[in-house]
């Protein structure tokens, strides 16, 4: 993860803000549905940001309403598949934005688990 984070985000110095979440699995012996992160990514890429990087294990989305308020959010899938951790971070130092994408984000994770893992 810290490869991930050091390759992708390429910190250049300034104030950033950060906040995250963890989705975890009920039970330890539990996984995400096979699949499921895949079919996330795809969600994310067609209704958040077009432009998003995608990888066998991540995704980074940003969001840009105004240039003070360009949020990115990490989404990456623990290994083996029993976590996905979102975190969003912010240049200008904005906790309200970083929350929204982080809200959005999180809501298009659950509305994929909702509907493609059973129970």
């Amino acid at each position: 993860q810290t490869f991930v984070l050091s390759v992708m985000w390429k910190d250049d110095h300034t104030k950033l803000v950060y906040v995250g979440r963890q989705a975890c699995c009920v039970y330890c012996t539990s996984v995400f549905t096979p699949g499921a992160f895949a079919l996330f990514q795809c969600r994310a890429y067609v209704t958040l940001d077009q432009q998003a990087r995608l990888w066998k294990d991540g995704i980074i989305v940003a969001r840009a309403e105004t240039v003070q308020s360009y949020v990115q959010c990490l989404v990456h899938m623990s290994k083996p598949l029993g976590a996905v951790n979102f975190v969003c971070r912010s240049a200008k130092g904005s906790k309200t934005d970083c929350m929204s994408l982080l809200r959005d984000v999180m809501a298009l994770w659950k509305d994929v688990i909702n509907e493609h893992s059973p129970g």
